[in-house]
């Protein structure tokens, strides 16, 4: 009974594994997720929200209109009246209209307008990078999901290996030709391998949720990925040989920054010259008399003292452009160290991927041949046993060589989005 419900159980997860209906390629789950996820749209938004700043800097040299209005149920005026004063009480009211434009102010605006201009560019970049971050983050959780379904079938063929070796001891017991401490060894080696299998599917399983997180959907028990991938020999980007000659998204936002700080500095710098502003007022005055007031003109103002807040303001921007040119130069050799260190790595994957293939045809060699050496009495259960974790290390260590080398390919990508 336990033996046909072993069997069935295999089976339930083998189909559950391969034989499928639709399938879900990599291209399709990274649009899916580009398409749907909230930090993308996060990003996204944000560019809309610069974009406004850019307009609120802009309205500094548009004019400016405003209307005023006020109504005193009872006001005390004061008149001459023999030599002195005599207060009266009157109500009133009065409305006006005033209208300002900027002329000059020494380029500040200009400065400002350019600074929300590049932070504007800076968002832009940054959802592309957002975008490249993605596209590797899926392409990571992808392979993940082929690996640990490689996994899970290299553990359900562990586990019938060790089915079929305690059946055959169990046989040769009968026959007298063992004893039944080997029966029990390879019945323990059998329920250790379950666990396995348990394990390995609880990891596929969670590496599947891994994939939906970003796709925002869950993923059918039918469909399948594109299981070919894994085994598919990626192409490297085209990289740079110097950390001078790297230009990628994270860079360009980095040295807009110092620009945009540069810009700010500037602006900072012109406020102490104040600004000229046109400038005209009408008012409609009803009191004790009623009379019509009306200005035109041009106004000139400029702080006198602020108690050195312009100049501290201008000082703390200029730190801020230094702070802004130190962590762009900071981002260019992590970068540059990270390149060279991925791209190293990468480059051993291909020799762990042969050493893994090898390990495995002698394994499995090994293996057969010393199956047939216990059948025959010359050799015990626990060399079997021994070949038998060897060959299933080799080809978990395989799968981890495949992912690695995925891996690394699609970090160089986004280390050198552009």
């Amino acid at each position: 009974m336990r033996r046909t419900s072993l069997r069935f159980a295999t089976a339930a997860v083998l189909l559950s594994l391969g034989l499928g209906a639709e399938t879900l390629t990599l291209d399709e789950a990274v649009r899916s997720a580009l398409s749907s996820h909230p930090d993308i749209r996060a990003a996204l938004l944000k560019i809309r929200q610069s974009e406004q700043s850019v307009g609120v800097e802009r309205s500094a040299w548009k004019p400016r209109v405003s209307i005023h209005a006020e109504y005193d149920p009872q006001r005390t005026f004061t008149l001459p009246q023999n030599g002195g004063f005599a207060t009266v009480d009157h109500r009133s009211w009065n409305l006006g209209a005033s209208l300002s434009q900027q002329l000059f102010d020494f380029s500040r605006s200009s400065y400002r307008i350019e600074a929300a201009k590049m932070r504007r560019q800076i968002d832009a970049l940054s959802a592309r990078e957002r975008k490249a971050l993605m596209r590797y983050e899926v392409r990571n959780a992808y392979a993940l999901v082929l690996v640990q379904q490689a996994a899970l079938r290299a553990r359900i063929k562990d586990l019938e290996a060790k089915r079929a070796s305690w059946l055959q001891a169990k046989a040769l017991v009968k026959q007298g030709l063992k004893t039944r401490a080997d029966a029990y060894r390879f019945r323990s080696a059998m329920e250790a391998a379950k666990e396995g299998v348990a394990l390995a599917r609880a990891a596929y399983r969670k590496a599947r949720y891994g994939l939906e997180q970003y796709l925002g959907r869950p993923l059918k028990a039918s469909t399948q990925l594109t299981a070919s991938l894994l085994r598919s020999r990626p192409r490297l980007p085209a990289l740079p040989r110097s950390a001078k000659a790297l230009d990628t998204l994270s860079l360009r936002s980095a040295s807009l920054a110092v620009s945009a700080a540069g810009a700010q500095t500037r602006a900072l710098e012109r406020e102490r010259f104040g600004s000229v502003q046109a400038i005209a007022d009408v008012e409609r005055f009803d009191g004790l008399s009623r009379y019509d007031t009306a200005t035109v003109g041009i106004r000139y103002s400029a702080p006198i003292y602020s108690g050195g807040r312009l100049s501290a303001q201008a000082q703390q921007s200029r730190i801020g452009q230094m702070v802004a040119a130190a962590d762009r130069d900071g981002l260019r050799r992590r970068l540059w160290q990270e390149i060279r260190s991925t791209l190293a790595d990468y480059r051993e994957t291909q020799s762990a991927i042969e050493a893994r293939r090898a390990q495995i045809r002698s394994a499995r060699e090994t293996l057969k041949l010393l199956q047939a050496r216990y059948k025959e009495g010359l050799a015990t259960y626990i060399e079997v046993l021994d070949a038998q974790s060897v060959l299933l290390q080799a080809r978990l260590g395989l799968l981890s060589a495949y992912y690695n080398r995925l891996e690394r390919s699609y970090r160089l990508e986004y280390l050198n989005a552009k």
